[in-house]
């Protein structure tokens, strides 16, 4: 689903998931996960359609028919940014934001090259699971 604007659910953080598909995979992991049926699937640049591949966990998409090697896939993920996570004071002269995040990181993830990331610790890393840190990128933990 293409949004403009603000999408039904309030504000989100979007997030895009870039991968370079390898021969018949069908199963794409997606970063930082997705609210399901807030996800728009891309193949080779084209918009797949709902009917063409199942988003039904949250964290990966399956493709009905396998990607050919090389092939583009790319998802646009949306995150609503609850109350929770986004609060700003109605005075004073600055603008505090908080952002609450878990404390144990389940699936593999890839911070996006060129970008950084930030974490409140403590972190656990689940044992056989990656946190990938591109060069030039930093992730911190405070």
């Amino acid at each position: 689903m293409s949004y403009i604007g603000i999408p039904p659910f309030g504000n989100t953080v979007r997030s895009v998931t870039n991968v370079t598909a390898t021969a018949s995979q069908t199963t794409f992991n997606i970063t930082g996960g997705y609210v399901i049926g807030y996800v728009d699937v891309f193949l080779n640049g084209v918009l797949l359609t709902p009917s063409d591949y199942t988003a039904s966990n949250g964290l990966t998409v399956v493709l009905n028919s396998g990607a050919s090697a090389s092939d583009e896939f790319q998802a646009v993920s949306y995150q609503p940014i609850s109350l929770s996570q986004h609060t700003m004071p109605t005075g004073g002269t600055g603008n505090v934001i908080f952002y609450e995040n878990d404390q144990t990181v389940t699936q593999n993830y890839t911070i996006t090259a060129g970008k950084n990331a930030m974490s409140a610790g403590p972190i656990t890393v689940n044992s056989g699971v990656t946190v990938t840190v591109p060069t030039g990128s930093t992730w911190t933990i405070v």
